[in-house]
């Protein structure tokens, strides 16, 4: 619970600008669910050695990939955003070990730019 709390605060500090328009709703949300899924992995699949602020720059590369404009972060409540997320993905009706391994096959990959 405090990793995951720690994960979504760092994304609150966030302050990151491109010169494309400012952050969407849909945009917001990805982040939130990309959070829910490092935050998942963390919690219920055993990657507890995870640094979070790995975690911050890996979610950082995935906004800039994008060239998603962050100025306007701090309007979403990112913070519900993520735990609507992670309770969204705790709730998939898929066998813990096989949710974990799929969204670690899709994911963790991310991880290795944020080194």
């Amino acid at each position: 619970m405090k990793q995951r709390l720690l994960v979504l605060l760092m994304l609150g500090m966030l302050a990151f600008s491109s010169a494309s328009q400012a952050l969407s709703e849909p945009e917001a949300e990805d982040m939130a669910d990309l959070t829910a899924v490092f935050v998942f992995l963390k919690n219920n699949c055993g990657y507890t050695d995870m640094p979070n602020e790995q975690i911050h720059r890996a979610i950082l590369i995935f906004a800039q990939q994008n060239r998603w404009d962050l100025s306007n972060y701090s309007s979403y409540n990112m913070r519900a955003l993520g735990e609507d997320s992670y309770h969204d993905l705790s709730g998939i009706a898929i066998p813990t070990p096989k949710k974990c391994e799929s969204l670690a096959t899709n994911s963790l990959s991310l991880l290795a730019y944020a080194k």
